[in-house]
């Protein structure tokens, strides 16, 4: 079938990529061969707007019938990435080796060294992508920071019971100021309690409220742990989509100075009862770093798969 390939056009476009993930997503079987429709929202209301500030028009395409049914979309995450979205009646290397094309003419990007690349990202069972990237010259990149490790917990499962750590209490992030103590905290989890960088992020919390502004924010699976001194220790938001009944963490983070004490393992447990009360069938989070693994392994159990880059340098 000759499928059309064509840009982004307009917002309605990003309700049909919402509904086009969440089919395909149901169609295999809750596996995360694409996006999560709430990785979707969180890119469009974050870290789109707020970080990588790209033209959609240039950044996202769709091959459709000429009935207008989705086959394939394929977008970026970060400059230089390529993420292909396929619908499994036409996953077909003929589409698949058109969007690695389409990605080279459209996603390059200078990696460190100034030379221009593009990172084309598959999950780990992909073997006919990887086939058609060794041939077009690729090579896959093995590193930590850059290969994601997706942990599932199926909610029919049992979830064990995990000690609350002494001095700390877990509920749903507030209104008013603790806004502000949230992006504070975020800036201590991410940059290695770099207090330049947290009074920064709360000086201007636009950010977070774009992201609370994402269809599937919730306040209440918005989990904080609070000390016994008032701030916010650790922290994690929980992506709930009821269409799938799947989740999604992310983000997920502890401030430095409350870290090894049990609190993420806490946050991460108290969502997962929660999930389980909503009637959720399964939940993920993915992770890059031995310590982030290692804490999900703890919680989640041992059903994981990985999204891996590929890199292709141009001269």
């Amino acid at each position: 079938m000759k499928l059309i390939k064509r840009p982004y056009k307009s917002t309605e476009d990003y309700w049909r990529i919402r509904q086009f993930l969440r089919e395909v997503m149901l169609l295999n079987n809750l596996h995360q061969y694409s996006w999560h429709v709430a990785r979707l929202d969180y890119w469009w209301w974050f870290i789109q707007p707020d970080l990588e500030k790209m033209t959609l028009e240039e950044s996202i395409f769709f091959w459709e019938t000429e009935t207008r049914e989705v086959a394939a979309i394929l977008n970026p995450e970060g400059k230089g990435q390529a993420y292909l979205q396929i619908h499994p009646k036409y996953r077909t290397p003929e589409l698949v080796e058109e969007m690695i094309v389409t990605a080279e003419e459209h996603f390059k990007h200078p990696n460190r060294e100034g030379k221009m690349r593009v990172l084309v990202f598959s999950d780990s069972k992909e073997a006919m992508r990887h086939e058609i990237l060794k041939q077009r010259g690729y090579q896959k990149v093995d590193r930590p920071e850059t290969n994601e490790t997706i942990h599932f917990f199926p909610l029919a499962n049992d979830i064990q019971e995990v000690e609350m750590p002494a001095g700390y209490t877990i509920r749903a992030l507030g209104h008013g100021l603790e806004l502000l103590e949230r992006c504070y905290a975020s800036g201590l989890g991410f940059h290695n309690d770099d207090i330049n960088f947290a009074r920064e992020n709360r000086d201007d919390p636009t950010w977070y409220q774009h992201i609370q502004s994402a269809p599937l924010y919730r306040r209440d699976l918005d989990l904080i742990a609070i000390a016994s001194d008032g701030s916010i220790a650790s922290f994690c938001t929980i992506w709930f989509d009821d269409v799938t009944r799947t989740a999604y963490f992310e983000p997920v983070a502890t401030v430095p100075k409350h870290q090894r004490h049990g609190l993420g393992k806490a946050i991460l447990t108290e969502g997962l009862k929660r999930l389980k009360t909503m009637g959720a069938k399964i939940a993920t989070v993915g992770g890059y770093s031995n310590e982030a693994n290692g804490l999900y392994f703890s919680v989640f159990g041992k059903e994981f798969d990985q999204t891996q880059p590929w890199e292709k340098i141009f001269d």
